[in-house]
């Protein structure tokens, strides 16, 4: 499977998420990439999907969770043939939290996604959960020793 990382996203993340969901063991390992690597900076959606359908890609990843509801991009998703996978960003994260965020999200729901991936015969749409980035729910416990 093949996924494409819109620029909205960071484009360190193919390189990691690859590094998680490639192994040598796998038949068919899947593989990620982002703009430069189809030459798609600055290009409009509408025009970006058949892009990257061209680039023989299955799986469309995008930060803009408000895609699907305009009518023509959905449409152009769809007819290039193309899952979409939504991830939601933190408009006011700064520093680590920046990438952390969306691959975190991406690291626990990409399986999920894989799954029923498998058995689709049509494009697909998915929304990935935004998860809660704050210390009380990434701790159980913290205090002085």
């Amino acid at each position: 499977m093949k996924f494409f990382l819109d620029e909205n996203l960071d484009q360190t993340l193919p390189k990691h998420l690859e590094s998680i969901f490639t192994s040598k063991k796998r038949e068919q390992p899947h593989e990620f990439i982002g703009v430069k690597n189809i030459d798609a900076k600055g290009v409009a959606d509408v025009a970006l999907f058949p892009l990257a359908a061209q680039a023989r890609v299955n799986v469309f990843v995008t930060g803009d969770i408000n895609q699907m509801k305009r009518p023509l991009e959905r449409r152009a998703c769809r007819d290039a043939g193309l899952h979409w996978l939504g991830v939601h960003l933190e408009t006011k994260a700064r520093g680590y939290h920046v990438l952390a965020g969306p691959a975190a999200a991406l690291i626990h729901g990409l399986p999920f996604v894989l799954d029923r991936l498998e058995q689709s015969t049509q494009p697909q749409l998915f929304l990935l959960r935004k998860l809660e980035r704050n210390f009380t729910q990434a701790f159980k416990l913290t205090e002085d020793l």
